[in-house]
């Protein structure tokens, strides 16, 4: 090797050896750098720093109208709401997130949850795969009319298309995106809902036995009950849904007791007659004529072997048989002590088979506090559904109310005259003392009063 090769080598290496030091001093100072920020983040920020907007929840759920956040914690003040459709950052609805709490009540079912800071909208729950879902899981079975619904589960929040939801038979029944089962036509089928790893199942049994409540009150326009028109299974099937109705809404309460007079009167398709009872158990053991003072409904001759004695029968309800007080042949059916019973039995409650009253004997008026009914009593909130009322019609007249708004009574009673039968009538609440001097107040007689609402 010649001595102008090797001057060549030496520059070379002191050259690299300059830039090796250039890059070690460098990473030192990169090194350096690191150590002052991560000690800087750690004093003033540590594992409590702000985080990326779209990763500010953590979770959330649902109680008492209110969303319970779980945040991270934010640089800014957080501000929250529910909304159908993306609000605008002015909407007047926005509300302080405090201690993870956000307090935008709402009454519907499908909402989102946005937040915000002050100038923008940091998060929507309509792309989170995370959903809040409230199912009813009160029910495994549900009991459906045609056009009928039922809520199995509502109070959505986040991105629904996350819930899969099955249906072994969407002829029978459907359900909306929002929860919403509704009765199609006759038969059974099984729905299930999957989300976060949960599975509810419930079956649906569609049929038109029971028909869909109506809204405006009673419907005058459908037909008296005819002689035989359910065989012995109809009989049980519409027995099990009375039954379900009532241990929905509480068995042995106030909205048991509602609940068998709004079945009768409200989802049973036809209308029972009025009959002049010629009997009753407890006084001549009369059974089944003009009353029925047993759990279910009769419609069937298999349901006479309940008949405890009987005058001109047994014959179920609808069928013409010698009614001794009026002196003819009618169909038969429930009078007004006779129909009161009966809904009273039904949730639970025995008051044995009485009379309508006053008399020296037990009836109707003894099992609560006998009132006076004056216009003042009448549009207070001291009489509630479930409350008797009495008049000195025929004796001794007695209805239930099943219904309560902000103008009118609604009573459920067997009528003999004007519109005959087991009715629902509306009387303004102006007007009812002079329909029903008497109201009787059964809140210790009931105890309890379950699910109760004011109208159905």
């Amino acid at each position: 090797m010649n001595m102008k090769n090797i001057k060549k080598n030496k520059k070379l290496k002191k050259k690299y050896r300059r830039l090796l030091r250039k890059i070690i001093r460098f990473i030192f100072l990169v090194c350096f750098l690191s150590i002052i920020l991560l000690f800087l983040y750690l004093i003033f920020g540590g594992f409590n720093a702000p985080v990326k907007d779209e990763r500010i929840v953590k979770s959330f759920n649902y109680e008492d109208n209110k969303i319970i956040l779980k945040t991270r914690k934010h640089e800014k003040e957080l501000y929250c709401i529910l909304s159908e459709n993306t609000p605008t950052l002015d909407n007047e609805n926005w509300t302080l997130v405090e201690n993870n709490e956000c307090n935008s009540k709402f009454d519907i079912n499908n909402y989102k949850l946005y937040i915000k800071t002050d100038d923008k909208i940091i998060y929507s729950s309509e792309n989170d795969k995370a959903v809040y879902l409230e199912v009813n899981e009160n029910k495994n079975k549900i009991y459906l009319a045609i056009n009928g619904t039922y809520n199995f589960y509502n109070k959505i929040i986040g991105n629904s298309k996350s819930i899969k939801v099955s249906n072994t038979n969407s002829e029978i029944a459907s359900i909306s995106d929002n929860g919403i089962i509704k009765g199609i036509k006759p038969g059974t089928t099984t729905i299930s809902v999957k989300y976060n790893k949960k599975e509810y199942k419930i079956e649906v049994l569609v049929t038109n036995l029971i028909t869909v409540k109506p809204t405006g009150g009673y419907d005058y326009k459908k037909g008296y009950l005819a002689c035989n028109k359910y065989s012995k299974e109809d009989n049980d099937l519409i027995d099990e849904i009375l039954k379900d109705r009532i241990n929905t809404v509480g068995y042995k309460t106030r909205a048991g007791a509602v609940e068998a007079a709004r079945f009768l009167t409200l989802e049973f398709p036809y209308r029972i007659n009025y009959f002049y009872e010629n009997g009753r158990q407890t006084t001549n053991n009369v059974d089944g004529e003009g009353r029925y003072y047993h759990v279910g409904f009769y419609l069937d001759s298999s349901r006479y072997k309940n008949i405890t004695g009987s005058s001109t029968g047994p014959k179920a309800w609808g069928c013409s048989m010698y009614s001794n007080p009026a002196h003819r042949n009618i169909d038969n059916g429930l009078d007004c002590s006779g129909f009161v019973s009966w809904a009273l039995l039904n949730a639970g409650f025995d008051v044995k088979d009485v009379g309508a009253g006053f008399s020296d004997n037990s009836d109707l008026t003894d099992f609560g506090e006998l009132k006076s009914l004056t216009t003042t009593l009448a549009k207070s909130d001291k009489i509630k559904v479930g409350d008797l009322l009495h008049s000195y019609a025929a004796g001794g007249h007695i209805g239930i109310i099943v219904g309560i708004d902000s103008n009118y009574y609604y009573v459920a009673q067997a009528l003999w005259y004007d519109e005959i039968g087991v009715v629902i009538t509306k009387y303004k609440k102006s007007s009812l003392p002079s329909s029903f001097p008497h109201v009787i107040l059964m809140d210790k007689y009931y105890k309890e009063d379950g699910n109760l609402t004011n109208m159905w």
